[in-house]
């Protein structure tokens, strides 16, 4: 089983023409996007809906910078969590930067929320937070080109490679 997501889907990093390529190259592909979802058009969250191998995860909020969610209270937070799942997005969280407060901890926790994370962070986190840590059966990628040679442009065809062949894809959210 493969998982396949990709960072920063917002309107200035339209990659859903790339997407759709990936989906003829391999029919069993699926993607969890993780959203900003202050950037987010009507256009994108209407194309997602019609689409049932994309969700949308949540993705800080405006993605300022890689530490926007790292001053985050509990309840700011849980407001941020209450407006994105309004609008199709699904109960994952993942903080730009992987930069992330206790306090965002806390709200997925109480709100039943999967967060993304690196190892690094386990000892923080609280226990019974669901969490999905980037793995070795994962593919972590961006919607454009960051610098680290995994957007979908700059790295097409190590992404190809990863999916291609496979039979079994999750979104992040069907794990647990």
């Amino acid at each position: 089983m493969k998982v396949v997501d990709f960072d920063d889907q917002s309107f200035e990093h339209d990659c859903r023409e790339k997407l759709e390529e990936l989906k003829k190259i391999n029919p069993a592909f699926k993607v969890t996007l993780f959203t900003v979802p202050g950037k987010t058009t009507i256009e994108m969250l209407l194309w997602a809906s019609t689409k049932d191998w994309v969700e949308l995860a949540i993705h800080g909020w405006m993605h300022a910078d890689n530490y926007e969610c790292s001053k985050w209270s509990e309840s700011e937070c849980e407001i941020i969590l209450k407006i994105a799942l309004m609008h199709r997005f699904v109960k994952v969280f993942k903080a730009p930067g992987w930069q992330i407060s206790d306090g965002c901890y806390e709200a997925c926790l109480k709100n039943d929320i999967i967060v993304a994370d690196q190892p690094y962070n386990e000892k923080r986190r609280p226990k019974g937070l669901k969490v999905y840590e980037v793995g070795d059966n994962s593919y972590h990628g961006h919607t454009w080109d960051c610098g680290c040679n995994n957007g979908i442009y700059e790295d097409w065809e190590n992404i190809v490679l990863f999916i291609n062949g496979e039979k079994e894809f999750k979104f992040i959210s069907e794990l647990f």
